[in-house]
């Protein structure tokens, strides 16, 4: 059992996933959001035709 970086909320991962990512490891929700506003700026930088 691991804590989310950023919420801070118990997520359980394997270990061989805590050590690939350094120890930085996001729950599903918080990794949903960043992807959303990921998506958000990229459409908002595309040139209108």
């Amino acid at each position: 059992m691991f804590q989310c970086l950023l919420c801070k909320q118990t997520i359980e991962r394997s270990t061989r996933t805590y050590w690939k990512h350094k120890g930085h490891l996001l729950c599903s929700t918080c990794k949903d959001n960043i992807e959303a506003e990921v998506g958000q700026s990229r459409q908002q930088k595309r040139p209108s035709s």
